[in-house]
């Protein structure tokens, strides 16, 4: 092994595989390597978990110089091999034969993606550029890798011709499962963090926002994959096709990436593998894997999962909507809280595109005062994350904006979970109003009393006109849960109503009726006409942040 491998690092790799040898099957290395395994997938098969995959690993002819000392038992045995005799020198031999021959096929099993990884800088310096490119600024990413579906089918391939050779040997005598081996993706993965983590000075996290996604693909071994379609049939190729929407923007991407080469995903070729006797594999695939002459292709890719901004917008304008509306290509009101929101937060993040989302929604005529109502910003690939001192700054210029429309309150980043807490509070929220009220005759203090004594009064109310359009016509019950009333001096058949209801009440409907749409109603209750002139959110009570 000498001269294989050079420096301290290099030399406790050396000295740790060195270990390795006496208790690994020599017969099985050999043999592994004689039909075109690479030395990093005979380690991956025999399930050494100890081992760089990435580093300096001893050469197939460098192993078999250290193998061919090396007997059954772990001892060293100083005679002449007898190669007709020993199955174990015969092995040997046959490996000695193909390793002087030409080593430049790719691997049968890894088809190269293990290669790729050799120990030069290039790799990563790939990955630190496609990284750079878009001016990421993070301290933590996440590493994600997608394999050549086929890689699954070649692994069991190979699995089945061990098993089946070496029944004697412990580690191929039980029932294959993904712990068997270390697999194609954990090897890579491995092999990748640490210099990573030095190469972007930044840690390794499952959970990062930031996304680094490695893909192989192997295009000119689909046709391996047949039989899976043929075995499963058209429905379950239907199922396991890669079709499925991305779970993320950025891996819809990764996935329109992969459709490129495949029609079955890893997962879906792993379930259809798993009920799958060898004797049914063996008469649609070989064993052991035939070589293949071209390695599989290597793509880099990278992006940020959504980034969240929450806090409580306040809306002081009756003329702006809570979104942009358009109606015929003609602008309804002048702004919306969305943009006046967005057009201040996303570009400090430098993302693809945002969302904006918030716990239900107001008339463009209504203004939302009180705490303000839960909003969350969701941004696309964001490049960069602003910290809390400026996200206070970002409150500041939004809140100074001259027009005055919105105000926000307890801007901040939040978690997804957020969005499911805002999402289950849509439906469960109670809501506060205060509505200047109109009466065809004056108002009394009975008024007041009549509708202030009234506690949990349930409302059936019909899908009101105005909203007919874009709603099910329905009957929806809706409580208010109390109200009261203040006189307005100077003004005998106006007053202002304050009630608390259920989410989803239409407070404009309950005062006038909605030609009788709703009832009771705010007419019916005082028996005489009731009609609503301003309306008012003064509170939207959810524990949010």
């Amino acid at each position: 092994m000498a001269g294989v491998v050079a420096g301290a690092q290099e030399g406790a790799m050396a000295e740790a595989i060195q270990h390795l040898l006496p208790s690994l099957p020599s017969a099985v290395v050999a043999d592994l390597l004689s039909i075109g395994v690479c030395t990093r997938c005979v380690f991956r098969f025999l399930n050494v978990r100890s081992v760089d995959f990435a580093g300096s690993i001893p050469s197939p002819s460098a192993l078999l110089a250290e193998l061919k000392p090396v007997t059954r038992n772990g001892s060293v045995d100083t005679s002449t091999a007898d190669v007709e005799c020993d199955p174990t020198a015969a092995a040997i031999e046959k490996a000695a034969t193909r390793v002087a021959g030409n080593m430049k096929e790719p691997c049968v099993v890894c088809l190269g993606a293990l290669h790729l990884l050799v120990d030069d800088g290039a790799n990563l310096k790939q990955i630190e550029d496609v990284v750079a490119k878009d001016g990421y600024v993070f301290d933590k990413f996440c590493l994600e890798v997608s394999v050549p579906a086929v890689s699954v089918v070649r692994e069991r391939s190979l699995w089945f011709y061990l098993k089946e050779k070496y029944p004697e040997e412990t580690i191929f005598s039980a029932q294959y499962e993904s712990s068997s081996i270390v697999s194609l993706k954990e090897a890579i993965k491995w092999s990748l963090i640490t210099p990573l983590e030095s190469k972007l000075a930044a840690k390794f996290d499952a959970n990062a926002l930031l996304r680094i996604a490695l893909l192989y693909k192997h295009s000119t071994s689909l046709t391996d994959l047949n039989f899976i379609h043929h075995s499963s049939g058209d429905a379950k190729r239907r199922r396991y096709g890669y079709e499925a929407k991305a779970p993320a923007a950025g891996l819809a991407a990764v996935a329109a990436e992969r459709s490129a080469e495949a029609g079955e995903s890893v997962a879906a070729v792993t379930r259809a593998l798993a009920t799958m006797t060898s004797k049914t594999f063996s008469r649609h695939f070989p064993s052991p894997p035939p070589q293949v002459t071209t390695p599989c292709d290597q793509s880099i890719m990278c992006w940020r999962m959504p980034v969240f901004v929450g806090g409580r917008y306040l809306k002081f304008s009756r003329n702006i909507s809570q979104s942009r509306w358009m109606i015929d290509d003609e602008r309804m009101g002048e702004g919306s809280v969305q943009e006046v929101i967005g057009n201040v937060v996303f570009p400090h993040y430098k993302g693809d595109s945002y969302k904006f989302h918030a716990a239900g929604r107001e008339d463009i005529d209504v203004r939302m005062l009180g705490p303000g109502r839960p909003f969350i910003v969701e941004i696309s690939n964001a490049r960069c994350i602003p910290d809390s001192s400026e996200m206070a700054k970002l409150e500041a210029e939004i809140n100074g904006l001259k027009e005055g429309w919105v105000k926000v309150r307890e801007l901040r980043q939040v978690g997804i979970e957020s969005c499911a807490i805002m999402r289950e509070g849509e439906s469960e929220k109670q809501k506060e109003y205060a509505a200047v009220v109109w009466l065809s005759r004056p108002v009394t203090q009975a008024d007041f009393e009549a509708l202030s004594s009234l506690k949990e009064l349930e409302l059936q109310q019909k899908t009101p006109v105005r909203v007919l359009h874009r709603r099910s016509p329905l009957i929806r019950p809706r409580t208010i849960h109390w109200m009261r009333c203040e006189e307005i001096k100077g003004s005998p058949n106006y007053f202002l109503l304050f009630l608390c209801t259920q989410a989803g009440t239409y407070i404009k409907e309950f005062v006038h009726g909605d030609l009788g749409r709703t009832y009771p109603n705010v007419g019916s209750i005082l028996n005489c006409e009731a009609d609503i002139l301003q309306l008012d959110v003064m509170d939207v009570k959810m524990d949010f942040l």
